[in-house]
């Protein structure tokens, strides 16, 4: 019943969304919620900085606009109380862009961060390995155009499932397992983030979608600037 994907349409701004378990959905979990941002920033439902565009969402919509003020503010309806499990519309507001903008920004600053303090360019990383169950379902051009990954091509990253269930796993079955995860742990080097400068200086830069420095992001720069057009022509 979670919507774990979004389209929108360039053309009429109508969402279209697939939903776990092919049923009426009755909310979204974290996937659904990346892809439904990132399209709708590229289809200029939203601003950079997260606000909602009400005057075009509303001229592309005369007729049943989905942008309204709800409790939160101004929100997008994402599916109509009437074609939902629950009978109730689902919606995103201002407040729900805010947060995830605010989580995004944490996780690439900590990337961003991590490389400097490793001393290499984030271009010249050749494998981004993405651990937990929920990160296997992430859209990576979906996270990129959000700025919750790094720009680089799409190969290089690997999701790698349910990490610690499996190492939990291999270190309570096998010995050689576990004297290599001790090993690791020993050679391990702890960064605090929350101590470091940097880490709130790019906290503070990545505070827009995808960052406040597009050229950080040319795949998206780019997708932004094919759209630009249409935002005021419909097409």
């Amino acid at each position: 019943g979670a919507i774990e994907d979004v389209r929108v349409s360039s053309r009429t701004l109508e969402p279209t969304v697939k939903v776990i378990g092919d049923v009426p959905p009755l909310g979204i979990c974290g996937s659904g919620l990346i892809s439904a941002v990132a399209e709708m920033l590229v289809t200029g439902v939203i601003s950079r900085g997260g606000k909602i565009d009400v005057e075009l969402v509303r001229s592309r919509q005369p007729e049943r606009p989905r942008v309204r003020t709800g409790d939160a503010g101004p929100e997008f309806v994402l599916v109509w109380a009437e074609e939902s499990g629950g009978g109730t519309d689902i919606a995103l507001s201002e407040v729900d862009l805010e947060n995830l903008i605010r989580v995004k920004a944490a996780i690439y600053a900590g990337i961003v961060v991590l490389a400097q303090k490793s001393g290499i360019p984030l271009e010249a990383v050749e494998q981004v390995l993405i651990g937990g169950a929920f990160g296997q379902h992430i859209n990576v051009e979906s996270a990129i155009h959000i700025g919750l990954l790094p720009d680089l091509p799409w190969e290089r990253f690997k999701f790698l499932g349910n990490t610690s269930l499996a190492g939990a796993v291999q270190v309570l079955t096998s010995k050689y397992a576990r004297a290599q995860a001790e090993d690791i742990a020993r050679r391990m080097t702890y960064l605090e983030l929350i101590a470091d400068n940097t880490f709130m200086d790019e906290l503070t830069a990545a505070m827009f979608l995808p960052h406040t420095d597009t050229s950080r992001f040319p795949s998206v720069q780019a997708a932004l600037e094919k759209s630009a057009a249409p935002r005021g022509t419909p097409q």
